[in-house]
């Protein structure tokens, strides 16, 4: 951790604007070794990318989450499966945004662009378990089990009771993430001001994704995804800006007759909230409400103590990402933790209104774009 700190703080002290700095939110994704298996679609500068214009933009960005929880029975009638998330997983992500205007010279054409992104998952022991635990002890908090089980263990199972698996892995390894596509357009704008940005804008999302990822690595769902989403921002300030995005997604059922299915439609809202300071540097907060992953209908064995320890709330409960980033030049330092608003399972401890899903509980990241 302090390395990763120590890069990000040389990073930022070279990232010396020349221009007021981007205004964008900070579009992470919800992590988590389940979630990532299936389309996402993070929150997008309604306006389009800073420099879309002019011939593009890239991005790299690299980030770290830590998953935890204990093996887990789940039944429902006759089916039954055992799930686990314990690894940490460091995710180097690539994309490169393409305006239409370069297809011609319509007006239309110059609205839209699409992206092009792809994730390569390195799934370790890490490092990072003992950070967490002693985190949990500065703050007087449980340990969701961890002190029964080996530090820095790769444990990810997905797998029925006696039948099919998808994914059983005890070791490192890497792979690559299914390929994601995502298209947005401006539907409408306000009139430019001066300096040529828009005060605000409206914009429908589609995105795809490709199933280029294998699902026995746990790199992608094995099957085509999609989404639609419309997204708004707005500049009322030169210094502050908000983002907003209301999104659905269609999530194909999992190979082979696999009991444990996600559910066909699933939703997002995304909220942010932009502060430049001195033009030069942006605060970046970001709020994400994930609707349940996988299907109604299954249960824990009767007299689970500590169901926060288990994969329940990370496959069966709303999931909320909390964000927060430090934006300098082209880069932005970021970091999220999960934390839900919502009644515990009665043989939960701790306070009763909210839960984490520690899928993923704590994430750590660096990102880096260039208008081209």
């Amino acid at each position: 951790m302090r390395a990763a700190a120590a890069l990000s703080l040389a990073l930022l002290a070279a990232a010396a604007p020349a221009r007021a700095v981007d205004d964008g939110p900070l579009g992470v994704r919800t992590p988590g070794v389940f979630r990532d298996l299936f389309l996402d679609m993070p929150l997008a500068d309604a306006r389009g990318p800073s420099g879309a214009r002019d011939g593009g933009r890239l991005e790299l960005r690299w980030w770290f989450s830590n998953d935890w929880s204990v093996p887990t029975r789940l039944a429902r009638g006759d089916d039954v499966v055992w799930v686990q998330q314990d690894a940490q997983t460091d995710v180097l992500e690539l994309s490169a945004t393409v305006p239409w205007s370069r297809l011609g010279a319509a007006p239309w054409l110059a609205r839209w662009q699409t992206t092009a992104g792809v994730r390569l998952l390195a799934r370790w022991g890490g490092w990072s378990d003992g950070m967490i635990e002693e985190w949990h002890d500065a703050i007087g908090s449980w340990n969701f089990q961890r002190e029964y089980h080996p530090r820095n263990a790769v444990h990810l199972r997905l797998a029925e009771e006696g039948g099919r698996t998808l994914a059983d892995l005890h070791g490192s390894g890497t792979t690559l993430s299914d390929l994601a596509l995502r298209t947005s357009g401006r539907l409408l704008a306000g009139a430019p001001r001066e300096d040529g940005a828009l005060p605000w804008a409206l914009a429908l999302r589609a995105d795809l994704e490709l199933p280029t990822g294998r699902l026995g690595a746990l790199g992608g769902s094995g099957g085509l995804e999609g989404g639609l989403g419309l997204a708004a921002t707005a500049a009322p300030l030169r210094w502050l800006t908000l983002h907003g995005q209301g999104a659905v997604r269609l999530v194909p059922p999992p190979p082979h007759g696999f009991p444990l299915r996600p559910r066909t439609v699933q939703w997002g809202v995304d909220l942010a909230i932009v502060v430049r300071l001195w033009d030069r540097v942006a605060l970046v907060a970001e709020d994400r409400l994930a609707s349940p992953l996988f299907g109604a209908g299954w249960s824990l064995p009767a007299g689970t103590k500590e169901p926060e320890a288990t994969a329940y709330y990370a496959l069966f409960r709303l999931q909320n990402q909390l964000s927060g980033g430090v934006r300098v030049g082209e880069v932005t330092v970021f970091f999220s933790e999960d934390f839900t608003p919502g009644r515990r399972l009665a043989a939960d401890p701790g306070p009763r209104w909210f839960y984490n899903s520690n899928a993923p509980d704590f994430v750590f990241g660096v990102s880096w774009a260039r208008a081209r």
